[in-house]
């Protein structure tokens, strides 16, 4: 799909938190603004359910995962109008005010953040989870995990997150919302990371981006940015139709916001710097800082009684563990997770011949065996099996880089520098399988690789003072190009330690109203 103009007065790239943060503001201060996305559009009921063509779920075939194997990080991202809120497990939680306190630009703070967060809530309408409407219970992995939580003498750290899931009208037809949209109530499917089909999330299509359009935005799905340069005193964005005739255009624009996600902000900036030199001056910072944000994928398998995965939304409880290991503090959240069918075939490093290309053959046949167990999980142990991510704050230090050569994308991270954190999150997840009489097993790609697994990419284009220090300053802006910002994950300076979804949204709310603020007449908007 191409964009209705050849210029704009703003382009946004991505339609993440980031991006749709900054296109609805844009379009409501009445700023000319397009939004360029890769994937396409989901009206209510069009997720895709391939059971066994887990391949059909890529973004490039009309799905909505983008799962990327660079070197040291398994990276998953989703793709589609909406950006990564479409599969993300709808948390939205604030950091410790302790985490701004080290590696943030002047300015930041939780308290000056908290009203940008308040913001956040009003548009995502977040709530925790209420009982299912049929049975006025709470999902059994709910009532397990708090009661195990409780046994294990941490029932003051355990907690029911606030989730951007609509509750009301479960089972009903969808009526609009308070921006228009249609919505119905959350059935409690254990769907929400594979799209939701009967529109109780509130994706950001569903708020943000509705607004945007309402107010006069113009979109252009399936359409991929491949290069950007200066032009004038603006910029000029070449993108290619992926929806049409996979022929590249090009649209112009005073000011360009990058919202593609760390992972992809960051690479395009990169080839714009080192292959196609239209962007020479960049920070060298570029690629440094990236950050994991501590993920940790773990199973318990064999629950008793039976953990029911696929009932509820996929997260629903948060326990806090904030203690010393060998003489060093850990501080991480165990969270619950979900584990539908169709989810069990889309599980990282599924695909043994794809553990063919990574690994020698014997090692591949062994883990091929392991990850076939995996992928039967649901048909062998039915309900008994528990999902748990963890979160913590990694050392933040990763690099994203182009090798050559090809130019190929890599991340660089520092498993060893994080292993103690690992362990922290190891034995968590271990004593509460325990707790709940299960087995612990872990993902794959970590057991068999030593591969991270990172659905929570950070960094990569960090905030800092200076171009020595960063590639964006407090506000965005891209250090030596006038009008280029950057307003997603990859400004963010270093792990938060719970999902930053939340942190993302607010940062880009802060940072969108500054830019709008700088505009003659709209100093006090």
């Amino acid at each position: 799909m191409t964009l209705a103009k050849g210029s704009y007065e703003a382009i946004v790239v991505g339609s993440g938190f980031g991006g749709a943060v900054a296109t609805c503001r844009l379009a409501q201060a009445g700023v000319d603004v397009a939004l360029i996305e890769r994937g396409r559009r989901f009206p209510l009921g069009t997720f895709p359910r391939h059971r066994l063509r887990p391949d059909l779920q890529d973004w490039r075939r009309g799905g909505t995962y983008d799962v990327r194997y660079l070197g040291d990080v398994l990276v998953v991202q989703g793709a589609g109008y909406g950006g990564g809120s479409l599969l993300y497990a709808n948390v939205q939680i604030r950091p410790p005010a302790d985490v701004f306190d080290e590696g943030w630009p002047a300015g930041y703070s939780r308290a000056a953040l908290d009203p940008y967060y308040d913001l956040v809530g009003y548009m995502l309408d977040i709530a925790p989870i209420e009982e299912e409407r049929a049975t006025g219970e709470l999902p059994p992995k709910t009532r397990l995990m708090e009661a195990a939580m409780g046994r294990l003498g941490r029932e003051a750290q355990t907690f029911r997150p606030n989730l951007a899931v609509r509750f009301e009208g479960a089972g009903e037809d969808p009526v609009p919302n308070k921006f228009g949209a249609l919505q119905s109530g959350c059935l409690h499917c254990g769907e929400c990371d594979i799209g939701c089909n009967v529109g109780a999330k509130n994706t950001l299509d569903l708020n943000y981006l509705a607004v945007a359009e309402r107010f006069g935005a113009h979109v252009a799905v399936e359409s991929e940015v491949t290069w950007m340069g200066p032009d004038g005193e603006g910029f000029r964005v070449r993108y290619r139709d992926l929806g049409g005739d996979g022929g590249e255009h090009t649209v112009a624009a005073r000011q360009v916001f990058l919202c593609l996600g760390a992972v992809n902000t960051t690479e395009l900036l990169l080839r714009c710097r080192d292959q196609h030199r239209t962007l020479p001056h960049l920070s060298p910072r570029l690629g440094s800082g990236y950050s994991a944000n501590g993920d940790f994928l773990a199973f318990g398998l064999g629950t008793s009684p039976p953990f029911e995965t696929t009932n509820g939304p996929t997260i629903t409880t948060a326990s806090v563990y904030d203690e010393r290991r060998d003489g060093q503090r850990h501080r991480l959240m165990v969270q619950d997770g979900g584990y539908s069918p169709q989810l069990s075939h889309l599980m990282p490093l599924m695909s043994p011949s794809r553990l063919t290309r990574l690994v020698g053959r014997d090692l591949a046949n062994r883990v091929g065996r392991q990850t076939r167990t995996f992928a039967s999980l649901r048909e062998e142990e039915g309900d008994k099996t528990a999902v748990l991510l963890a979160m913590g704050r990694d050392t933040g230090d990763g690099t994203i880089e182009l090798r050559r050569p090809g130019h190929r994308l890599r991340v660089r991270w520092d498993t060893p520098a994080n292993l103690a954190l690992y362990a922290a999150e190891t034995a968590a997840c271990r004593e509460l399988v325990t707790e709940l009489g299960g087995r612990l097993t872990l993902a794959p790609n970590w057991r068999f690789l030593g591969q991270a697994s990172a659905p929570h990419n950070l960094g990569g284009c960090r905030m800092a003072a200076t171009a020595a220090e960063g590639v964006v300053d407090a506000d965005g802006r891209v250090f030596g190009y006038p009008g280029l910002h950057v307003l997603d994950s990859a400004i963010i300076p270093g792990a938060v330690g719970v999902n930053p979804s939340h942190t993302i949204a607010a940062v880009a709310e802060r940072c969108i109203e500054a830019a709008i603020r700088r505009r003659p007449g709209r100093e006090r908007w």
